[in-house]
């Protein structure tokens, strides 16, 4: 396990080390946020297809039936480094770097063969920051930054059914929030800057998400299905000195997840699967924003490492994948002030690639993915952005120290 630890401790550095610079997606400033992946790098080098994920040490956020073979207590963690380039039609283009823990999950098997799990993973990411001049009225420059987002606690129940068959369960509860500032400066030195601010909070309440996986020797397929929840919001905002609230409601979606995995040779897999969320209209009333389903389609490719033979690149394995991600956020088009002139979608694409390493008991490693891609148009949106994401887990057991 020591290599593995000086190789942990070497990348982690290299993240702390990465500029600070606000690095979140353009897109997030009127819906939800940025929808966030909350698979880990092994995952995310194969496009984040876990729904038939299976194993004593593989599993996936997506399906809670993925943990039921697992054989020891084990914590992951993953660390995702973020940079982006954004164009834009009429305001330059800039960059900005982002780090994040998207997900961090333990993972324990009791005696009578039910596992149990618990784990905290990112949803979405709404952070941002806008800053644009002003030409309506009196000339002026505004700037808006924005935080938070919607984060999930989750606990999780999982066995082993049939010889063939895994079930599984979660219960999740929805946290987290929204933040934005607002400030304009005015060209005219004799006007004062403006500041508002708007914060919205829900109730911290939870839904369920029930899976199962069919597994054979060359063939596994997995499916979950989640149920929706509405959250009452409460939003306050301040601005020229006064303050307002009012209350409104999240409504977090009902979705589904189908995935498979096919092992045609020892050493060859390829998986699939396809996820929905059904956004809509009624997720929440704004005149900035409306919704659609969101869908992810996904499918990669992986090499497995050799168990035997001289050292090489085959004792590691190599990961391919790809990536199609509907946004569920409808924004206004480029130039108009609300969705009363017009929506624009939010499509987006990313091809990926990985590797990793294992202990010799295989309950530790350590997980690397590069993801690249593209969402947005200039056409109808204003702006593109082009992103990498460098994704690194470390997982350990305890088997890994003895």
């Amino acid at each position: 396990m020591r290599p593995l630890a000086v190789l942990f401790a070497a990348i982690l550095g290299l993240l702390v080390a990465a500029p600070s610079a606000r690095g979140n997606s353009v897109f997030s400033s009127a819906g939800l946020g940025e929808p966030s992946l909350e698979e880990n790098a092994r995952l995310r080098a194969l496009g984040g297809a876990g729904a038939a994920e299976h194993g004593p040490a593989n599993f996936s956020l997506v399906n809670p039936a993925s943990i039921a073979e697992a054989e020891h207590l084990v914590l992951e963690a993953t660390l995702l480094q973020t940079r982006r380039q954004v164009t834009t039609e009429h305001f330059g283009d800039e960059t900005g770097n982002e780090s994040s823990l998207p997900s961090v999950r333990l993972v324990l098997r009791l005696p009578n063969g039910l596992v149990l799990g618990g784990s905290y993973l990112i949803g979405t990411n709404g952070e941002f920051q806008v800053t644009r001049p002003e030409s309506l009225g009196t000339a002026s420059l505004l700037r808006v930054d924005g935080r938070g987002g919607i984060n999930f606690l989750r606990v999780t129940a999982a066995r082993k059914v049939l010889r063939n068959l895994r079930a599984g369960v979660d219960y999740e509860i929805a946290g987290g929030s929204f933040h934005e500032e607002w400030e304009r400066t005015f060209a005219d030195p004799n006007l004062a800057t403006n500041r508002d601010t708007l914060d919205v909070s829900w109730d911290r309440l939870g839904r369920w998400r029930f899976g199962v996986q069919w597994v054979r020797s060359w063939i596994s397929l997995g499916g979950a299905y989640e149920t929706g929840r509405r959250l009452p919001l409460t939003e306050r905002q301040k601005a020229a000195g006064s303050s307002t609230e009012s209350g409104n409601a999240l409504a977090l979606p009902e979705g589904f997840v189908v995935g498979f995995e096919l092992k045609p040779r020892q050493r060859t897999r390829f998986v699939g699967q396809y996820r929905r969320q059904d956004y809509g209209e009624g997720t929440i009333q704004s005149d900035l924003v409306t919704f659609r389903p969101l869908e992810r389609y996904s499918i990669g490719w992986e090499r497995l490492a050799a168990n035997e033979g001289r050292p090489g690149l085959n004792r590691v394995p190599l990961r391919l994948g790809f990536t199609l991600l509907r946004w569920p956020d409808l924004l206004p088009v480029a130039g108009a002030s609300d969705i009363h002139g017009g929506i624009a979608a939010v499509e987006e694409w990313s091809a990926s690639i990985g590797s990793g390493l294992r202990t010799k008991d295989g309950g530790g490693a350590i997980d690397v993915s590069l993801e690249g891609g593209q969402r947005g148009d200039k056409d109808r949106l204003g702006a593109m952005e082009t992103f990498f994401r460098l994704g690194l887990s470390l997982r350990v057991s305890d088997e890994t120290w003895r």
